[in-house]
């Protein structure tokens, strides 16, 4: 299936390499001007944090909740694999701390989104609705997921512990890898759309939001839509946090067996929590 779905996108490219080397430029210019400016400096300073906070013996289940939560994804999965190998997390706790950190970073949609949207209110709240969405898959996982008492979750094989080392190489490694996803996700969408010519542009807009956050947020807030369905799209696509940075995440909680699975599942928890409470909101502050 994966090598059908390559060689098919390969196709694509080698029919319209016009319009995909344009979403690569695109996403370039995204990630060059706008993510990379206001993301890389804020995980840099969460990583050390992160360090620090280790070192001085804080429990495991707030530092690695709240530095997940500030630092944004995949900064908040490199969190939770720390306090994982070395066997302070439960798997429930593991899991539980997957699904609550599985998100965007705030700068991302204070600054960022702000930037394209030149809205700060719908900003603020996009931000609201994001927490809200998280708290709300911590909770499901909470009361869905069990386990023996006792049981610590440990990697196999252990990485390379990313919350000890030099936070700015790391930090300059992780921007890095969400460029590369960015433009991946990126041209994948522009396979789509070649794909599928006649799609509406709000359409091909939540379906870049799906595969790559970033690209994504920036399409819908561009695209043809009423101003609240915009902004309850918006933090539902925020909320599930797109498959490029699922992925990212998979990277470091993969060893701790948490799945690929488990965090689609997440994300979507994430995405109807959020989506729900924007639209509450927006009910209350129109």
């Amino acid at each position: 299936m994966a090598i059908a779905l390559g060689l098919l996108m390969i196709g694509v490219m080698l029919w319209a390499p016009g319009a995909v080397t344009a979403a690569a430029r695109d996403a370039l210019r995204v990630w060059g001007l706008d993510v990379a400016p206001s993301l890389f400096p804020y995980m840099v300073f969460c990583r050390l944090i992160a360090s620090r906070l280790r070192q001085s013996g804080m429990p495991a289940m707030p530092a690695a909740a709240l530095l997940g939560m500030l630092g944004g994804s995949p900064s908040g999965a490199a969190v939770v694999s720390v306090y994982g190998r070395a066997g302070n997390l439960s798997r429930r706790q593991t899991l539980m701390l997957a699904a609550f950190t599985g998100t965007i970073s705030p700068m991302f949609l204070l600054s960022t989104t702000q930037t394209w949207l030149g809205n700060a209110q719908i900003c603020r709240l996009l931000m609201a609705a994001h927490g809200v969405g998280a708290l709300f898959a911590w909770a499901v996982a909470a009361v869905l997921i069990r386990e023996s008492p006792g049981a610590r979750t440990q990697a196999a094989h252990p990485l390379q512990d990313s919350a000890s080392g030099d936070p700015i190489a790391e930090s300059v490694q992780s921007i890095l890898g969400v460029g590369g996803c960015i433009v991946f996700f990126s041209v994948l969408a522009a396979c789509v759309r070649v794909l599928l010519p006649g799609l509406p542009a709000a359409s091909g807009a939540l379906i870049h939001a799906v595969l790559e956050i970033a690209g994504g947020m920036h399409a819908l807030c561009t695209a043809p839509l009423p101003p609240t369905l915009r902004a309850v799209i918006m933090a539902a696509a925020s909320g599930f946090s797109g498959l490029s940075i699922l992925m990212q995440n998979r990277l470091f909680l993969r060893p701790l067996g948490v799945s690929l699975r488990h965090l689609i599942g997440f994300g979507l928890v994430r995405a109807a929590g959020a989506g729900a409470a924007m639209w509450a909101m927006l009910a209350i502050f129109p």
